[in-house]
């Protein structure tokens, strides 16, 4: 601001970057609440919406298999950021007509190269209020053009990277080629983005190289990040829980003491979570982990029992046998929870229907821990390599 609006005083200044700040944050925003109402309209669940230094992200539950409609959600976002630009821009050029040379930036003095010799002072209020309302609106044009252009680049997971996809799935009607085509495409840029960013180094601009560096990196660290969470998740969503859990597991009655628990099961089996069942009825009441037993002191170990310590039932993942191992991991990492519970349909159902009656509402079939869908999905991807090199 001071290079392309000089003649004013420093807190003028900080006035117009706090205001250009703000601005940014609203735009980016609304560029992701494009991409998220129209998710909404074509029936995808939209989350969250993140937004961090680099920009922002719609967080949607599931990714759009159709190319139209991938093309549309992703469009919208750069559309939005340059209709915005359009409307700063006109407020621009209305400032301009009412204030004159008050309002007008030196930037193309600067890109033409000619030096600014002699900086006008301004003291009238109402030319320093114009003076101030024309650099903001200026970068609210500026800064919404290189947020929509920057989204364009056909580098996933940008916008303009769904786009591609959407274009190569729709040219090759092969979902998994045009997301793969497309992560590389990527990560190609990102990298040509880094070189650069060392190139511009080099010749002085440390700060606009170090940036492009950055953003090369962020560029490259998300699209290798999406196509891992996206074979994980081809690998797992075809497995089913019933395929991997475990059906001979040790399980702990509620009446037992903490004491008998310590000492007759996590001594013994050297588990650190146990199953907690109704010993009359069969049915699963919670769990109990090695650091809740621990939590009990020694001398209160002998009156408190299991029932007193456990994770309720509410709060654990129950599923079911039909549920496919990705579906399974997500809600494990969502819920902070090492291990599914596999629960019989009938009763499944059954708890689903009586809503809080949770006695007689799961029945135990199966346990799968975290490690075990790893390791399956370690497995499935070892041999989809395998099967890659072979040339099937």
């Amino acid at each position: 601001m001071p290079r392309i609006f000089p003649g004013l005083e420093v807190y003028h200044y900080w006035i117009m970057g706090i205001s250009g700040a703000a601005i940014l944050f609203v735009s980016v925003l609304v560029h992701e609440l494009a991409h998220s109402i129209t998710s909404l309209r074509y029936g995808v669940e939209v989350r969250q919406i993140i937004l961090f230094i680099f920009g922002g992200v719609s967080d949607i539950k599931e990714e759009p298999k159709d190319y139209d409609k991938e093309f549309k959600i992703a469009i919208v976002g750069p559309l939005a950021s340059f209709i915005i630009a359009g409307l700063f821009a006109g407020a621009s050029w209305g400032v301009f007509q009412v204030g004159g040379e008050a309002a007008a930036p030196v930037f193309t003095q600067l890109a033409a190269g000619q030096q600014i010799v002699e900086v006008p002072q301004y003291t009238s209020l109402q030319t320093i209020t114009i003076r101030i309302f024309s650099g903001i609106m200026v970068y609210g044009a500026i800064v919404n053009v290189l947020l929509g252009a920057f989204n364009l680049l056909p580098a996933f997971p940008l916008d303009g990277g769904r786009i591609l996809r959407a274009a190569l799935f729709r040219w090759k009607k092969n979902y998994d080629y045009a997301t793969r085509v497309a992560v590389k495409i990527g990560t190609g840029i990102s990298y040509g983005l880094m070189g650069f960013g060392f190139i511009t180094i080099l010749t002085g601009n440390f700060f606009g190289g170090f940036w492009l560096i950055l953003i090369g990196w962020f560029l490259q660290s998300g699209a290798q990040a999406y196509l891992q969470q996206y074979e994980l998740s081809n690998s797992l969503s075809k497995v089913r829980l019933r395929e991997m859990m475990k059906t001979s597991y040790t399980s702990v009655s509620p009446n037992i003491s903490v004491k008998e628990l310590l000492t007759d099961f996590f001594n013994i089996y050297r588990k650190s979570e146990f199953p907690v069942i109704d010993p009359e009825e069969g049915m699963l009441l919670g769990s109990v982990t090695t650091k809740q037993a621990m939590s009990v002191s020694q001398d209160a170990s002998d009156t408190i029992k299991v029932t007193d310590i456990m994770t309720p039932v509410t709060e654990l993942v129950i599923m079911s046998q039909h549920a496919n191992a990705y579906e399974a991991l997500t809600r494990m990492y969502k819920g902070n929870k090492s291990r599914v519970f596999v629960c019989s349909d009938e009763y499944l159902h059954k708890y689903i229907k009586d809503s809080r009656d949770i006695r007689g509402g799961y029945k135990i079939i199966g346990i799968i821990s975290k490690t075990d869908i790893l390791n399956v999905a370690s497995e499935n991807q070892e041999y989809m390599h395998y099967l890659a090199k072979a040339g099937h």
